[in-house]
C-alpha cells in the first residue's frame, strides 16, 4: 500500500465518522522526519530504530495524531460493539518519553524475565501509550523480528499478541478499521481465529467499513 492510500483512508474514516455525528478530536500529519532528526533519537535512545518504523518515520510522517469517537448513542454489534473509538498517534518527539515510562513499568512491576507474562515486556520500543498503562510496542529481541505487539499491564487478552509484523504493515492494515482505538478489545476483532495479525479485509473490517457506508 502507498502511503497516499493510508492518508485516503484516515480521510475516508474521518469523513464517515464526521457524516455520523461523531467527533473527529484530531487529525494532524506532519512533514517526514529527517535522516539527522532519527539519528539523533537513536542516539539518544541508545540502539538504532527498526527500519520499518525509520522508514514510516523519513517517508510518511515524523508525528501523525489521528483521533474520533463514535456519537455516544451509536452502537455496533456483535464483535464489534466494544468498538467506540480511533486512536493513531505516533512522533518522533514522543518515541524516547514513551520507551521510558514503559521501562518504569518493567522495572517496577515486571522484571523478572524467567516469567511468561513479564519477559513480553522486555526487548520492546513503545510507541503508542495507549493511555491505561498499556503499550503498543515493537519487538526488539532479534534482528528478524520487528512485529508490534500488545503489552498490557493487567493480564489483558491482548497481552504478548503480536498486531503485525512490522510497523510499516500495522499502519497499513490499521488504516482499513479506521485505526480503531489502542485497547486491546478494539484491535483483537480484527484478527481472525487460526490467524496472526490485523487482517483490514477480514469479515469483521468489511462488516465496520459497511455499518459507517464506506465502500470497499
Amino acid at each position: 500500500m502507498e502511503y497516499s492510500e493510508v492518508i485516503e483512508n484516515w480521510q475516508t474514516f474521518a469523513d464517515a465518522v464526521k457524516a455520523i455525528g461523531g467527533d473527529l478530536q484530531a487529525f494532524t500529519i506532519e512533514e517526514p522526519a529527517t535522516e539527522k532528526e532519527v539519528v539523533a533519537l537513536e542516539e539518544k535512545l541508545g540502539f538504532s530504530l527498526p527500519a520499518s518504523l525509520r522508514e514510516v518515520l523519513v517517508n510518511l510522517s515524523r508525528k501523525v495524531e489521528f483521533r474520533w469517537f463514535f456519537p455516544a448513542k451509536f452502537e455496533l454489534e456483535g464483535e464489534l460493539s466494544e468498538i467506540f473509538s480511533g486512536d493513531r498517534h505516533w512522533s518522533l518527539d514522543w518515541i524516547y518519553d514513551f520507551n521510558e515510562s514503559k521501562n518504569g513499568w518493567v522495572e517496577e512491576c515486571f522484571p523478572n524475565k524467567e516469567d511468561p507474562y513479564d519477559v513480553v515486556w522486555h526487548n520492546k520500543l513503545a510507541f503508542h501509550e495507549v493511555g491505561n498503562g498499556d503499550y503498543l510496542a515493537i519487538d526488539l529481541s532479534s534482528s528478524d523480528s520487528e512485529s508490534v505487539v500488545y503489552l498490557s499491564h493487567d493480564d489483558g487478552d491482548g497481552h504478548g499478541v503480536e498486531l503485525a509484523k512490522n510497523f510499516k504493515e500495522f499502519v497499513c492494515e490499521s488504516c482499513l478499521i479506521g485505526c480503531v482505538g489502542g485497547e486491546d478489545w478494539q484491535q483483537l476483532p480484527f484478527i481472525e481465529n487460526g490467524k496472526k495479525h490485523i487482517d483490514g479485509n477480514c469479515v469483521n473490517a468489511i462488516r465496520l467499513r459497511e455499518v459507517l457506508g464506506i465502500k470497499a
